[in-house]
């Protein structure tokens, strides 16, 4: 790819994801900020431009159907750089439905065959424009403390763990293969930016996580950006 070279030095970079690059949780239902969020801080960390144009609730199908990722590659630089940070949202359920129904199948928000043709789609558009994909991992949740202080909140628990089947590792399995599915796109002619497997690693990772269980704390921002200094570190070597 030719501007493989250019990435993350010489050009500006553009993050476009959910709430987790935004810096943005829940705390008793209510939105809420960290300070500095790990692009905040890897920005300062390597003198790099970026526009955080990450959104509250923002899925790759959203962007895909607004045609964002289209209007990125029509107004870029040919050295500018587009990572993605999305997936989180893309594997959520309507809650209420399913509590509805919990015995009836249900869909999430973006169906994973759905997902991952998405994932092909946009890495294709950005190959085809000269630009290489970059994604980001999904962050690491806690499905405990997803389910009752996110889930619970939204719709009867009790018939919700009836579609789960009494099991609750089945929100964090779900979770997983999208975050797999992100990786294996990444993988096939871009850069895979993981910051998911570091935190797994860590006996105390569900720390890192806000009283949502779904969205990193302040402490795990930093952490997040710690993690990610190699990744990124290697890169701007090779583009030197």
């Amino acid at each position: 790819m030719r501007n493989r070279d250019k990435i993350f030095t010489k050009g500006k970079v553009t993050v476009l994801g959910d709430s987790v690059p935004k810096g943005l949780y829940l705390e008793k239902g209510k939105v809420m900020r960290v300070q500095r969020s790990a692009v905040d801080l890897l920005a300062e960390k390597y003198g790099v431009r970026i526009e955080n144009s990450s959104a509250f609730g923002q899925m790759l199908k959203k962007c895909m159907e607004k045609g964002l990722v289209d209007r990125w590659i029509a107004e870029a630089a040919p050295a500018d750089t587009l990572v993605l940070s999305l997936g989180g949202n893309d594997c959520d359920y309507d809650w209420q439905e399913v509590a509805k129904t919990p015995l009836a199948p249900h869909m999430p928000k973006t169906p994973y065959p759905e997902f991952v043709h998405l994932l092909s789609a946009v890495c294709a558009k950005l190959r085809r424009a000269g630009h290489v994909p970059v994604f980001t991992s999904l962050a690491p949740i806690d499905a405990r403390r997803y389910f009752e202080e996110v889930i619970c909140r939204r719709a009867d628990g009790e018939r919700v763990m009836q579609f789960f089947c009494g099991d609750l590792s089945n929100i964090t399995r779900h979770q997983e293969a999208y975050n797999s599915a992100v990786c294996r796109a990444a993988l096939s002619g871009g850069i895979f930016l993981d910051f998911r497997t570091p935190l797994l690693l860590r006996p105390d990772y569900r720390e890192l996580l806000s009283d949502d269980g779904i969205h990193p704390n302040a402490r795990g921002h930093e952490e997040i950006a710690a993690a990610l200094e190699a990744p990124i570190a290697g890169a701007i070597r090779r583009a030197v």
